[in-house]
């Protein structure tokens, strides 16, 4: 999709008089799109899940958040979290972590719930504190601890992860910047294909250019033939 988006931009503002879109300049503006899309899924699942509440939300192919917990849903992840030293039980969670899902810390199948930093103390002065079979888990910046301090290993971590920023990379040929996916650092974007059209209107209005849906339809199918009689050429 990421070469699509590029051409399809550099075809609008080229027509709009805004000069040329550099590969760095589009990378730049790509990830500030992607990153305010995929943010924006979590404040569009609040409010549509408010709206399913009040009983305004269809059903069946209509139900508008449950397409938003698909689009969600394509970030997560699992990884195994890794002590930095053996036997730890302060552990460092993925750097791609966006947050953990709920009851997303899990040990041999079994759920290690979270506790809140002020609770650490009376639970682990009570009789039905935190134990091997029953443990509970705090979260800091970037690791949690786990109580009782026995358990170290073999945690496993449900979350949604952070989009990988995308990078347009190519190959000089004649002078001229052509696309290359085959480069180690290539990145397409992350979001749903549907959000093709949102991906182009955001990038275009840093460039000052705000234009429809409609419009931006009617630019891809034109981008389209020339590629096409190129193609044929």
């Amino acid at each position: 999709m990421i070469d699509t988006v590029y051409q399809l931009l550099k075809t609008i503002v080229n027509k709009e008089l805004r000069g040329n879109v550099s590969p760095a300049e589009f990378n730049l503006i790509a990830k500030q799109a992607q990153d305010r899309i995929f943010r924006g899924y979590f404040e569009d699942a609040n409010r549509d899940k408010n709206r399913q509440n009040k009983g305004l939300a269809s059903k069946n192919y209509a139900n508008l958040p449950l397409f938003q917990r698909q689009k969600i849903e394509q970030f997560s992840a699992q990884a195994t979290l890794v002590p930095d030293n053996p036997g730890d039980s302060d552990l460092p969670l993925p750097t791609n972590l966006y947050f953990i899902k709920d009851r997303g810390i899990s040990i041999n199948g079994n759920v290690i719930d979270e506790t809140e930093a002020s609770d650490i103390s009376f639970l682990s002065a009570s009789k039905a504190g935190p134990s091997e079979t029953f443990p509970v888990y705090e979260q800091t910046q970037g690791r949690i601890s786990i109580l009782p301090t026995t358990i170290s290993a073999g945690v496993i971590c449900r979350y949604l992860k952070i989009p990988s920023n995308p990078k347009w990379t190519y190959q000089i040929v004649s002078n001229i910047e052509m696309f290359d996916s085959g480069q180690s650092d290539y990145q397409d974007f992350e979001l749903h294909s549907s959000e093709f059209t949102n991906i182009v209107i955001i990038m275009l209005s840093y460039f000052g250019i705000n234009i429809r849906e409609a419009e931006v339809t009617k630019y891809a199918e034109e981008l389209r033939k020339m590629i096409h009689i190129k193609e044929e050429n």
